[in-house]
């Protein structure tokens, strides 16, 4: 999968299939954690059935990725699971992983097999 992330970091632009996001998605108590679930919920109720991509740690210029961000500590992926299930249904399928590139550490969501449109907010 690092491939894909690693061709799209090169050559992908910004569309209904890659995001480009320059730091991690806070949770807890901040204020515009709700971003998290408006970002994933609309890439998993896009038609297509392919994977889509939010690249964490990526400075976003003309729809390309220009400049990087490291991203020092990974928030863990369960974390952003139980805060989506607690606010959408049904489940949404993602996985968090980090990546190297160019003497970065990024990382990336990639939302797949997620075929029980429409996902909607509970709450």
């Amino acid at each position: 999968m690092s491939e894909i992330v690693l061709e799209i970091l090169q050559y992908g632009s910004e569309g209904y299939l890659i995001d480009f996001k320059q730091q991690q998605y806070p949770l807890g108590k901040y204020p515009k954690k709700h971003e998290f679930l408006k970002d994933i919920s609309a890439m998993a109720n896009h038609p297509k059935d392919e994977d889509k991509y939010i690249i964490i740690g990526a400075v976003e210029k003309d729809g390309v990725a220009d400049s990087f961000i490291n991203i020092s500590e990974l928030t863990d992926q369960a974390q952003y699971q139980q805060y989506l299930d607690t606010y959408i249904e049904p489940q949404i399928n993602f996985e968090y992983r980090l990546i190297n590139y160019s003497g970065f550490q990024l990382a990336y969501f990639r939302i797949c097999d997620n075929t029980d449109r429409p996902y909607l907010f509970k709450k």
